[in-house]
């Protein structure tokens, strides 16, 4: 299984999370100074933070791509959780092109074929939880001790990372089959059920099911690293289409060490991208946080997810695709570069 691998030396772009945008992602890299190969005239590295797929037009064409730049060892990648999605082969918003790629009739996403499909399995289970060098980590979602220790004992009895996810999918599943839960469960179940998806019955706050869906996010490392902390929340919360009874964690607000960490998967919010964002993920993690400014206790934390995963939504909306970008953190310059060509300096204070 790979863990945490070493992080390419000297200068290196970050890249967000792609959702099947390639025409984006040409842009950005061409904007980066890349060549159609993949290469720098300065010797600068690619290195992609997972969600490289779904809801995007040309999911297939991204993996191929960022799998040929992996290949000719010009750049690295770590898993996310749509590619964690992939791998179990479990449907969800936008992956349709993968998981039922017969079913896509008219829809504006290019299927995979069964050869690719083969040859990209083959690929995202080779791709690592994280990276790492001595100034700089980057992970999914979220940068756990816990998670990365609980995993690395597991390590030599697993093949891969999905092998890892079923076995602590497998003692979950063990311990929430207990009579006394599912007596609970389906109790609250009762309750719950006729305004789950009734956006206008808020329920109140129900214990069992909150722990549960605690515990399946909290308990199993792979979750936490490719999806991030959650916890219960105190009021239940529209979002996605159903109320939700755990909350996201801004974990990031007791990292307490020095060394600097890049991730995605949060959509950090730019504009006003209604289509986007009403009623989509709840509360926004980074109110008060500036686009271009890192967070946590020492300031060395900087999402990258410029939420370009939103352009289906904003392309059926009419509203402008560069409300939703595709972006690029630059280190060690500590800059940020959109698929447009814009670029900003990065609040960096704590990164020295």
């Amino acid at each position: 299984m790979r863990l945490i691998d070493p992080l390419f030396d000297g200068p290196v772009d970050v890249v967000g999370d792609v959702h099947g945008e390639f025409a984006a992602l040409e842009d950005l890299l061409r904007h980066l100074g890349y060549d159609g190969d993949g290469r720098h005239a300065e010797g600068r590295r690619l290195v992609f933070v997972g969600d490289l797929t779904d809801r995007g037009p040309d999911s297939p064409a991204v993996l191929q791509a960022v799998r040929r730049l992996v290949v000719a060892g010009r750049a690295q990648c770590v898993i996310g959780n749509h590619e964690l999605n992939l791998l179990r082969g479990e449907r969800k918003d936008g992956n349709d092109w993968w998981t039922s790629p017969d079913r896509l009739g008219n829809a504006a996403m290019r299927p995979v074929s069964a050869d690719d499909k083969r040859v990209m399995t083959a690929f995202l289970c080779s791709l690592p939880l994280a990276l790492e060098r001595a100034d700089l980590r980057v992970v999914h979602a979220c940068w756990n001790p816990a998670a990365f220790a609980q995993l690395q004992e597991l390590a030599p009895r697993c093949a891969s990372v999905l092998d890892a996810w079923r076995q602590f999918q497998a003692l979950l599943g063990e311990r929430w089959a207990a009579p006394a839960r599912v007596a609970k469960l389906k109790s609250e179940w009762r309750e719950l059920a006729p305004v789950h998806t009734n956006p206008d019955r808020r329920p109140r706050l129900l214990p069992t099911i909150a722990q549960m869906d605690r515990e399946y996010q909290m308990n199993n490392p792979v979750r936490v690293l490719t999806s991030g902390e959650e916890t219960e929340t105190e009021t239940p919360f529209w979002a996605g289409g159903k109320w939700r009874m755990v909350e996201r964690v801004r974990w990031w607000q007791r990292y307490d060490d020095p060394v600097p960490v890049v991730i995605g998967h949060y959509w950090r919010r730019f504009g006003a991208a209604q289509a986007v964002y009403f009623d989509k993920y709840g509360p926004d993690l980074f109110a008060g946080i500036e686009s271009h400014h890192c967070m946590g206790l020492r300031n060395n934390v900087y999402c990258v997810d410029f939420s370009v995963g939103g352009r289906y939504a904003q392309r059926a909306a009419n509203e402008s695709t560069h409300m939703c970008r595709l972006a690029a953190l630059r280190i060690p310059e500590w800059q940020v570069v959109y698929d447009h060509g814009e670029a900003h300096a990065v609040d960096a204070a704590g990164m020295h």
